[in-house]
């Protein structure tokens, strides 16, 4: 299980997180999606601006523990960065998925994303770098900021889906 986990928790890493953002906000410009493209743009920067924010406001240290499968971070634990971007990201995309794609098929995409955000968070702490409440908040913190997007975004002119 340890190569299965640290290879998972990649898709939390904004080195791959990032570029798949922008792969999707091209194919959904290619589509005429442009709102979508803006859902995106705002969720995953959003979160990313408030993980890092409550990080420095909450200072809380690392696990201390020995024979770490990977290098542990150098920034602070609470919340998690990693799960928060993947939520974000992958709710995002499941959100688009209900507006884009028949129901059988965002159902698809809403649980595949449901239990890629799952494994990313056990995987930090299967790693040993995040406590359970890291993890945790990290998940609610893109949550909410996802959810208030989505529910904002259509009395916005400029970030109505197409």
């Amino acid at each position: 299980m340890d190569l299965f986990f640290t290879t998972i928790t990649w898709l939390g890493s904004l080195y791959l997180l990032l570029p798949l953002s922008v792969l999707l906000c091209l194919l959904l410009l290619w589509a005429g999606k442009s709102g979508h493209v803006i859902l995106i743009v705002v969720n995953v920067s959003a979160t990313i601006l408030s993980v890092h924010m409550a990080k420095l406001m909450f200072r809380r240290p690392r696990p201390s523990t020995t024979d770490l499968l990977v290098a542990m971070p150098s920034d602070w634990s609470f919340p998690s960065a990693h799960t928060a971007q993947a939520t974000a990201f992958f709710m995002s995309v499941a959100l688009i998925a209900f507006q884009a794609l028949p129901p059988v098929w965002a159902n698809l995409v809403a649980i595949l994303s449901l239990l890629l955000v799952g494994i990313v968070g056990y995987s930090r702490i299967y790693l040993q770098v995040h406590y359970v409440s890291d993890v945790l908040a990290g998940m609610l913190l893109a949550a909410i900021i996802v959810s208030a997007t989505y529910l904002i975004a259509p009395i916005l002119p400029w970030a109505q889906t197409k």
